[in-house]
């Protein structure tokens, strides 16, 4: 009953709320001037502007070296701060983004561009009730994490080509890994209570669509867009195809063209525009078909190719002044 009229008082009163954030605000400006932080974060910026983590100085250090002391004394002070301030003030609210589920909990200590830099919990619960992973997934970019405190097991899955390669790997204080999402997944299988750790990540070509592969035989399950915005363009083009849309022909058509675009988006747009109008939709397969450098080029012919085995009349579409 007390945190209920506790929960009252805070609607009614937004002073309050302001009040209970005081502590929490004034203990991350500190942190992120302190001296523990504010090297870290500033490499962090040239980090996400192009640089190798090997030439950000005092971030790659947490990665390196005696590489669980650096991480923990850089986010400790953080921690510490926060907990004195919640327990002061328990209806508080970090204020920055997190994000929590029943596997994981995140808080977002930096992003800038395609770069993000995250303290990571993973709740040891989560993978021993759900089954082993029978699969995994490959994106674009480079990840390095680096384990604070906690224990388990994992897999390093490596990918070449449509071989998947699974390594066991103990999870433990100190250890970092600096992996090629494209070609390199980690896989927890179990966790020891908790793990906690450092994660940066920097997304890559954003062109290149992320790839889900079975881990018995390396087929590949599905792929999607690599980015939100073209997940969201992904998902707007599919409705428009299944709202029967033909007047966003054209824009599908240019939409599949533009090699700009990633090709989980692009192929998508090809789709719905084959399935919208057929003259033009053949008429821009061919196109990418006969694009040199098109990574969809390939999978295009062999789709002009099924199509027209199936369906011979589509060869008197005159493809020259479509």
């Amino acid at each position: 009953m007390k945190s209920g009229t506790e929960f009252a008082a805070l609607r009614a009163d937004p002073g309050l709320q302001r009040k209970a954030q005081q502590g929490l605000v004034s203990a991350l400006a500190d942190w992120q001037a302190g001296p523990r932080a504010a090297p870290v974060l500033a490499e962090f910026s040239r980090f996400a502007a192009g640089c190798d983590l090997a030439e950000a100085g005092a971030l790659a250090e947490l990665f390196g070296g005696d590489r669980a002391e650096a991480a923990r004394n850089f986010i400790a002070p953080l921690v510490t701060a926060w907990s004195t301030a919640l327990a002061r003030q328990p209806f508080g609210i970090a204020p920055l983004r997190h994000v929590a589920n029943t596997a994981s909990s995140s808080l977002l200590l930096a992003a800038e561009r395609d770069t993000i830099f995250t303290l990571v919990a993973l709740d040891g619960a989560a993978p021993a009730a759900a089954p082993a992973a029978t699969s995994a997934s490959f994106a674009s970019g480079e990840v390095w994490e680096v384990i604070i405190s906690g224990s388990g097991k994992g897999r390093l899955i490596e990918r070449c080509g449509e071989t998947l390669t699974q390594h066991a790997i103990d999870l433990e204080p100190g250890l970092s890994l600096g992996r090629d999402p494209n070609r390199e997944a980690l896989l927890v299988d179990r966790v020891e209570g908790a793990i906690v750790l450092l994660r940066l990540q920097r997304r890559g070509n954003t062109n290149e669509p992320r790839r889900e592969f079975a881990l018995d035989d390396g087929r590949l399950l599905r792929q999607a867009s690599a980015t939100p915005v073209e997940s969201r363009h992904e998902v707007a083009v599919a409705l428009l195809g299944k709202m029967g849309r033909k007047d966003a022909v054209p824009v599908l058509a240019e939409l599949a063209r533009d090699e700009g675009h990633g090709t989980s988006l692009r192929w998508q747009a090809l789709r719905e525009c084959l399935g919208l109008d057929t003259r033009t939709g053949f008429c821009t397969l061919s196109e990418i078909a006969r694009g040199e450098g098109d990574p969809l080029a390939l999978p295009a012919g062999a789709l002009r190719a099924q199509l027209l085995e199936t369906y011979p009349q589509l060869a008197e579409i005159d493809l020259c002044r479509a």
